[in-house]
Formats: C-alpha cells, sequence, structure tokens
C-alpha cells in the first residue's frame, strides 16, 4: 500500500535520511554510519517531550545511527524527551524509560527496538531482533490519545472512520487522557464541564449534558445508545469526543445541539502497568489499578483490566458515595488483517439520593454545607456491560467494522422532597417520601464499510452502514406525604417510606437505519461531503406489574424518515481549513395532547460554518465556528387543558412552536512549547423562543439550563533542566478557571460567576508522580443548578483538594 511517510525532524532531512516502513510492518528510522568512538562520546542534545517514535527518531539523526522499530511497539506511547549531556546508548535508554522496551546494538550504525529482556527478548540471540529494511509506508492514522502526553488529539472516531478534526465540517472537541490525569478528573461530569460549549445539568452522576442548548446524544466507542444518564468512572476512557451540532447521520434521530462519544481504553502491544491512589477533601479514598499488553508470544492476544475503588463523603450533612468498578478487554488478531475484541464492565454505586433544597418561605435558600434533604439509606445503582466488536482491512483498502453491546442498569433508592416552601419561623413543610425501583436495558449495534473510490482521476470516500439502538425500560416507585415535616434537619422517614411499589410502567423503544455519506474531492484541496440517513423508529408501553396490560403503541412511530447532511471543507493551506455543512433533524416524540393525539415530531435544521487550525507540527489546535439552530414542535404542558386519557398523570401537552439558539464558538488546544499543555474554549449561545404558546418571542429559552457566555480554561506547565539552573526540574505547575454568565427560573436566580483551580505536581522519577489539585481556589458560592420552591436547587462544591500518587510501569 502506497503512502508517505513519517517527518521526524529537520537535522534528518539535513542529512538526507528519510523515515521508511517495511511491507512486513516494521519501520527503519534516518540512518548514517557511526563509529565506535562516537557512541561512547558524550554529547548534549535537546529531544522535546512527546510521541515515543518521533523522539527516537530525531535522537538518531542527531547522533547519526540509525534505529529500526516496529509500528506496535511504539504505538500510544511518549518519551519525556532528553535535555543534557549522554552517550548514545545512555540517550536511548533515557528516552526509553518506563516504555518496558530496550535498543539492541545490531552494528554497522544500526539499533533495534525490542521489548524489554525482561519481557521475554534475549539480546544474546541475533534471531530476536529485526533486519533493517528501507520500504516508504505510513503509520495507520490513529485517534488514541493514551500516552501522547498532549491535549491536541490528531483524529477522531465520533464518525465512522478515524478522521482528522479538520476533515470533519463541524465543531469538534476532545478531553485526552492527559488532560484527565493533569486535572485529576474522576468523574464524566467534571470532564465535560471543562469541555467548550458543553454544560452538565441534573444529579450528580446522572447528568445530562447540554450542549447547545440542548440534551446531547451519546455514544459509546461511535456506537449510538438512547436514553442513557448513568456514567461511570472516567477511568475507564481513553478520551472523551464531542461533536457540537447535529450528529442525525450517526444517530438517526436525536437533539441538535450535539453528540458524546464515550471511548474506551483498549489493550497496548506491550506490557503496562499503573496505578493510582488518592487522598481528599471530605475524606475521600480512591484507588485504581491498570494492567495490560500480550498475552502470548507474538502478541496476537492483548488484554487489560482496569479496577478503581473510591469513597467519600459530601460537603453537605448526610451525604456519601461509594464507587467500585471492574473492566476488562481482550483483543486477538484472527489474522494480520481481522481483529475481535470482547470487553465487559461492572460498576456498583452506593449513595445518599439528594434533589436539591427547597427555598424558604421568603424566597431565601438555606446554607450550603450544613443541608440535606433525603433519606439516611443508601440506594443502589449497578451497571453490568458487555461488547463483542470487530474490524477487518481489505487488500483494496477498505475497511469493515461491527459492534454489538448490552448494557444493564438496575437502581433502588429513595426520595424526599418538599411540596412547599419551608417556613421561615418553624422550619417546617409539607413533603413526599419516595422509593423507586427501576431496570433498563439497552442493545446497540453498528455495521459499516468505509473506503476508497477511484472516479474521474480523484480518490474519493465512502462510507454505508446499518445501526440498530433498543431502549427497555421498567420502573415504578411509591411516594407517601406528610404534613408539617422538617425536611431540612429530619433523615429518617421510617414512619412515613412505604416500599410497597404496586404497580411499574414499561416503555420500550426501538431505532433503526441505512445511512450512507461520501466525501468527494472536488479538488485536491476542495472535499464536498454529502449523507443521509433512513430512519425507523418506534414505541410501545405498558402498566400494571407483575400482571402487565397489553402493549400501546405510540402513534409517534416513523418508517423511513429521511435526514440529510452535507458540507465543505476546503483547505486552504497546509494548516488552515474553512468549512460549513447543514443537517435536518428530527425528534419524535410521546406526549399527548389534549384531544389524545401524539404530538407530531420535533423538526429542525442546522447550518454551521467555521475554520480550523493546526499549528506547530500538529501540536496545537484552533477553531473558531458560527452556528444557528432551529427547531420546532417542541412539547410544553398544557396548562388550559387538565385531565388528558393518555397518560397516567393527566398531564395534557401542546406544541409549543420554534426555538432558535445561535451563536459562535472559540477553542485551541495541545502543546505551544514543549512543556507546556493548554485548553482553552469559549461560548457565546443565544437560545430564545421565535413563537411559542407560552413565552413570548423572544424570550431567553431554558435560561435555568444554558447560559449565554461560557469560558473554560486550564494550562500545565512542566519545568524541564534548563530552568531555573535545573533547581525546578521534575516540577509542574497548572491553573484554570471555568466561568459563566447567569442562570435562572421563576423562583431562583444565579449570577454570573468564574470558579479556579490549582495544582502543583512534581515527577519523582520515571515510575512514580505526586500531585495536588485544589478546585475552587478561592471558595466561591454558587447555585449549580437553580430549582424551583420545592427542590433542584443544588449548590456547586466548595473548595477542595485531591492528592493523588500515580505509579507507571
Amino acid at each position: 500500500m502506497q503512502q508517505q511517510a513519517h517527518h521526524y525532524s529537520l537535522q534528518q532531512a539535513v542529512r538526507g535520511a528519510m523515515l521508511c516502513m517495511a511491507v512486513a510492518g516494521t519501520v527503519c528510522l534516518p540512518s548514517a554510519q557511526a563509529e565506535e568512538n562516537t557512541k561512547q562520546a558524550v554529547s548534549s542534545y535537546n529531544i522535546n517531550p512527546g510521541p515515543l517514535d518521533a523522539a527516537l527518531g530525531d535522537f538518531a539523526s542527531a547522533v547519526g545511527v540509525s534505529i529500526t522499530v516496529q509500528p506496535a511497539l511504539v504505538a500510544g506511547k511518549t518519551s519525556r524527551g532528553l535535555n543534557g549531556s549522554y552517550t548514545v546508548r545512555q540517550g536511548f535508554d533515557a528516552l526509553l524509560a518506563g516504555s518496558g522496551l530496550e535498543v539492541v546494538d545490531s552494528g554497522n550504525g544500526v539499533f533495534v527496538l525490542q521489548r524489554a529482556k525482561s519481557l521475554g527478548s534475549d539480546k544474546s540471540n541475533p534471531a530476536s531482533t529485526l533486519p533493517e529494511v528501507s520500504v516508504s509506508t505510513k503509520l495507520e492514522r490513529s485517534a488514541v490519545t493514551e500516552g501522547t502526553g498532549t491535549y491536541a488529539a490528531k483524529a477522531v472516531t465520533i464518525g465512522k472512520t478515524e478522521q482528522t478534526l479538520r476533515e470533519i465540517p463541524q465543531s469538534v472537541s476532545v478531553m485526552t487522557r492527559q488532560q484527565m490525569n493533569d486535572q485529576n478528573f474522576t468523574t464524566v461530569g467534571e470532564a465535560l464541564n471543562q469541555m467548550t460549549g458543553v454544560r452538565g445539568y441534573g444529579y450528580e452522576r446522572a447528568e445530562s449534558f447540554m450542549i447547545r442548548g440542548y440534551t446531547a446524544n451519546t455514544q459509546f466507542n461511535g456506537v449510538p445508545q438512547q436514553d442513557t444518564s448513568r456514567h461511570c468512572d472516567l477511568a475507564l476512557y481513553d478520551r472523551v469526543e464531542v461533536l457540537r451540532g447535529p450528529s442525525g447521520l450517526m444517530t438517526g434521530s436525536g437533539e441538535p445541539g450535539g453528540t458524546i462519544n464515550y471511548v474506551l481504553k483498549r489493550p497496548q502491544d506491550v506490557l503496562t502497568m499503573s496505578a493510582v491512589a488518592g487522598l481528599g477533601s471530605w475524606d475521600q479514598q480512591r484507588a485504581e489499578f491498570d494492567v495490560g499488553g500480550p498475552l502470548n508470544a507474538n502478541g496476537s492476544l492483548r488484554g487489560r483490566t482496569v479496577m478503581v475503588y473510591q469513597d467519600q463523603d459530601r460537603f453537605y450533612d448526610v451525604g456519601m458515595n461509594r464507587d467500585k468498578l471492574l473492566y476488562g478487554v481482550l483483543e486477538y488478531d484472527l489474522t494480520p488483517s481481522t481483529t475481535v475484541g470482547l470487553w465487559a464492565s461492572y460498576s456498583d454505586r452506593d449513595y445518599k439520593t439528594f434533589w436539591g433544597l427547597p427555598t424558604y418561605s421568603d424566597g431565601s435558600l438555606p446554607s450550603r454545607q450544613s443541608t440535606f434533604v433525603g433519606i439516611d439509606k443508601n440506594a443502589e445503582d449497578e451497571d453490568k456491560n458487555i461488547a463483542v466488536d470487530f474490524k477487518h482491512k481489505f487488500d483494496s483498502g477498505w475497511v469493515a467494522k461491527g459492534v454489538y453491546s448490552y448494557k444493564n442498569n438496575q437502581y433502588a433508592g429513595y426520595g424526599v422532597y418538599a411540596t412547599a416552601p419551608v417556613s421561615t419561623t418553624t422550619g417546617l413543610s409539607n413533603v413526599n417520601v419516595g422509593f423507586i425501583d427501576t431496570e433498563t436495558t439497552w442493545l446497540s449495534m453498528d455495521f459499516n464499510l468505509s473506503g476508497p473510490v477511484e472516479l474521474f482521476g480523484r480518490t474519493h470516500m465512502l462510507t454505508v452502514g446499518y445501526n440498530k439502538a433498543e431502549y427497555d425500560y421498567l420502573g415504578g416507585s411509591r411516594y407517601s406525604s406528610a404534613t408539617n415535616q422538617s425536611p431540612l434537619t429530619n433523615h429518617n422517614w421510617d414512619g412515613v417510606l412505604n416500599t410497597n411499589i404496586l404497580s411499574k410502567g414499561q416503555t420500550y423503544t426501538e431505532q433503526s437505519g441505512f445511512y450512507a455519506s461520501a466525501k468527494i474531492k472536488v479538488l485536491d484541496s476542495l472535499s464536498l461531503i454529502l449523507g443521509g440517513r433512513w430512519t425507523d423508529f418506534s414505541s410501545k408501553n405498558r402498566t400494571g406489574w407483575p400482571n402487565r396490560t397489553a402493549w400501546q403503541h405510540s402513534n409517534a412511530d416513523t418508517d423511513g424518515e429521511f435526514t440529510p447532511y452535507g458540507g465543505l471543507v476546503w483547505d486552504i493551506d497546509q494548516q488552515v481549513t474553512w468549512y460549513a455543512s447543514y443537517a435536518d433533524t428530527f425528534v419524535p416524540q410521546t406526549n399527548f395532547d389534549a384531544s389524545g393525539k401524539v404530538l407530531d415530531p420535533r423538526v429542525g435544521w442546522q447550518v454551521e460554518t467555521g475554520l480550523k487550525g493546526e499549528f506547530l507540527d500538529g501540536r496545537l489546535n484552533a477553531s473558531v465556528a458560527l452556528f444557528r439552530i432551529r427547531d420546532k414542535n417542541r412539547a410544553i404542558v398544557d396548562s388550559a387543558n387538565i385531565g388528558c386519557g393518555g397518560t397516567s398523570t393527566g398531564t395534557c401537552y401542546t406544541q409549543a412552536g420554534e426555538v432558535e439558539s445561535q451563536g459562535v464558538e472559540f477553542e485551541v488546544a495541545g502543546q505551544p512549547s514543549e512543556n507546556l499543555n493548554l485548553s482553552i474554549g469559549y461560548t457565546y449561545n443565544q437560545a430564545k423562543f421565535r413563537s411559542d404558546s407560552t413565552a413570548d418571542a423572544g424570550d431567553r429559552f431554558a435560561a435555568n439550563q444554558i447560559p449565554q457566555h461560557m469560558f473554560k480554561f486550564w494550562s500545565q506547565y512542566r519545568f524541564g533542566g534548563s530552568a531555573f539552573s535545573g533547581v525546578l526540574n521534575g516540577w509542574s505547575v497548572g491553573a484554570g478557571v471555568q466561568a459563566q454568565s447567569d442562570m435562572y427560573t421563576d423562583t431562583a436566580r444565579q449570577g454570573s460567576y468564574a470558579i479556579a483551580s490549582a495544582k502543583l505536581g512534581y515527577q519523582i522519577d520515571q515510575h512514580w508522580d505526586l500531585s495536588l489539585t485544589v478546585n475552587n481556589l478561592f471558595d466561591r458560592k454558587y447555585l449549580q443548578y437553580p430549582g424551583n420552591a420545592m427542590f433542584y436547587n443544588i449548590y456547586g462544591t466548595p473548595r477542595n483538594a485531591l492528592l493523588m500518587v500515580r505509579w507507571k510501569y
């Protein structure tokens, strides 16, 4: 397969040596004859931290030797670089520190990279080394961020193929593994609230995430999953990808604001082990262990296991949270072109349910740290996942991929909320005390083919596929009322609580569809993207448990709904790309109007245009975007009509008219210098009603969920050996801020605010790293979610600290 070679440094070009890859899969880096005295001489070198293959290439070029590398050995690995005086051997050893790899001197100025002897190599056996080969080809593009050491993603998989950010005609952001580690993030909510244009809304660890005014759609490893809001520990993921704007081409029906793709860690080609221990505010205790690598002699079978335990109280009275997680994955190369994978995870969470605070009768709020409304009993939240996938590469360049996944969640918990404001004089209110028991199952599958098509003297890319997602929910609750109670001080509700659920409801939703997209090369620098999806959607429900009634099918069922997509991508030069796109949206609804008719689907569109840049040899990504979304037929409560026969609550709904969301986004992420990583994002989002039955045109839409302005910033600087005469070598400092404008409801308002964070780190040696992170540094008091007079007023977390010790082999 003819493709271009890697370019490692200007020095290599000067020496006239080009990187080459063997047809059999080995890489031969730039070479020149080196004398023995050169190998033993001590010289000064300054090799930047970064991908391991690039660092080895730079060093080999600098000393005038050749090194032969198998791509699989260095995939996803990084080096801390060099800054000082070394012999050739010392330099290679320093670059490879902690990688599990070593170099063997095969003579004639040629070194060979292989697994370290302790991992199964044999330096004394010449047959264990690899011959030097000089066939030029290209390393396969990888979206994996683990081990890259940067916040600048090289590619994403939120579509069906791995693409660079510049190839996608919509805004895209990536939270890399490096940034998660640098900020000591442990939850999905922490990571996504740091990403451009994203804001969590809802209860802790079960948040919905808002993008451009709408709840984000969800994918796991690129496969859509319906209505999931239970979030696993962040230790599972290599990265989190966010596509802003409609994703109907990939997910079918779905909210127009954007899609979040959670990408799991996969096995690596060499043995890796890491462990984390953490201590933090409110008795937080955390432990992680991650081990993986080859499971047979030739590395065709690989595995990985991640284990997490975390126990923490909350900043408010009574609250607590305890997490246990186990994740395992296997990959097997059936042939050099075919790989199958199997992964499973199990998580168990015990916690005290808290639905937020009521207001006092004078409209004020209770204090931040001494109040909790709920039951002093643990809710139990259990998740089970299993999936199988495969990938096959054809000689023609086409690739076939498929995945099937099963996810099950079981929840049993308790809740208390006030049904009226709390009296300022007596501290009393009326309350509802409830027990909730649910089970939810998701089944998802996707199969697609993608590859090149030669036409009119140019190479175009075509993708075709089919996916399906099923959602099965069974749940019920039992609420008991009590009058003249003290919800802020009473947490023992045994005299009121009734756990005997008399009936449950079941909802089953199925969505499937065929999709196709084509990337047409109009010119070498201009691509036209055309695509569409034909979606089938059905929903049904029934009540009664254990004696269930007959299924009632929704009138919102849809067959063959077509959503088109189009875009243009123009590479202005090697660094900057202009893009524009258009996408239709539709969202089936299940709400009934006063006549008993299911509301029509929400429909709409988005237009977006912007610029994307890739600078400093790919170390820094930047983008700016303008967007506008129109969304019609939203369901709102019909207060003029009560008692709809089609609903269990008697609530009627009506078509809400039209909503518009428009704005601008800006983002920069990556490494502007060798020791500095940063991520900066700004979003302006104006969401308003254009026409509505209950709001005036121009009124702000979803003002309790969507701030008009959001600013996210984080940077970390790692001191090198040359800074301050080496006194600060190994130390790192980080700082960040999250700022936003006001949010409000009819009864609560949170003005604009900013919260700062800081970090101090020290790399003890090549294996050990110590860091202290302080969040909400200035202890800003604010409402994370403004609610109503009865509940949902939730304070943001006060100042807190987390000390993390990381070990890596």
